[in-house]
Order: C-alpha cells, then sequence, then structure tokens
C-alpha cells in the first residue's frame, strides 16, 4: 500500500537495494554518507568540510564558517556570537545563520 502524499522515488534503484547495499558486513550496521549544506553546494559532511574562523574579546566569542578557501572579505561566511556575560546566548550575524556576511572583523557585524 503506498504511502500517502509521499512524492515518488527519485531514483533508478529500489528501496530495498539500496539498504541491501549500504550494510557494512564488517562492522554489521547500515552506513549512511552525512550530507551538509556548506551555503553553496550539499557536500559531504567531514572534519574539515569548512573554513573556521573565531574571534574572542571578553565574554564574547564570535565564530566565522565558510567553505574552504573563502576569502575573509567575500560575502559567503555563516557568523555567530556567543555570549557569556549571563548565560550563554547565541545570535546570528544579520540575524540568520545564511552564509552571507565577510569575516573581515567579526566584532563589526550586527547580531540579532
Amino acid at each position: 500500500m503506498p504511502v500517502p502524499n509521499r512524492p515518488k522515488a527519485q531514483n533508478k534503484y529500489p528501496e530495498q537495494y539500496m539498504q541491501n547495499t549500504s550494510f557494512d558486513e564488517d562492522f554489521g550496521v547500515n552506513t549512511v554518507e552525512p550530507l551538509g549544506f556548506d551555503g553553496t553546494n550539499l557536500q559531504r559532511t567531514i572534519a574539515d568540510s569548512l573554513a573556521i574562523k573565531v574571534t574572542e574579546s571578553g565574554s564574547l566569542t564570535y565564530i566565522a564558517f565558510a567553505p574552504p578557501g573563502t576569502a575573509q572579505a567575500t560575502a559567503s561566511w555563516r557568523v555567530m556570537k556567543i555570549d557569556e556575560t549571563s548565560g550563554m546566548v547565541i545570535t546570528w550575524a544579520d540575524g540568520d545563520a545564511s552564509f552571507d556576511n565577510v569575516a573581515t572583523d567579526l566584532t563589526a557585524l550586527s547580531y540579532s
């Protein structure tokens, strides 16, 4: 019986085939490759898949993420501010987590 409101599969392999081929016999588990969006592309999620810049100023920590090789002056960075003045409050540059900020001076951006 088909699942209601579910779009038809967009691949050439049936679900059971994909499950069978993703089984790791050495470890006895199903394996799946994690993917993440870096602001530009869907990529494999690996430890070095994003460039990171950190700036600390008193109880404030600014962290910026971008695809590797992105110049700091290019508006392709996701920037967050962590304020530990009273608890821990995280805000985003421009009020969102988009990869659309520069990272030349993280303290000069507007956060909300």
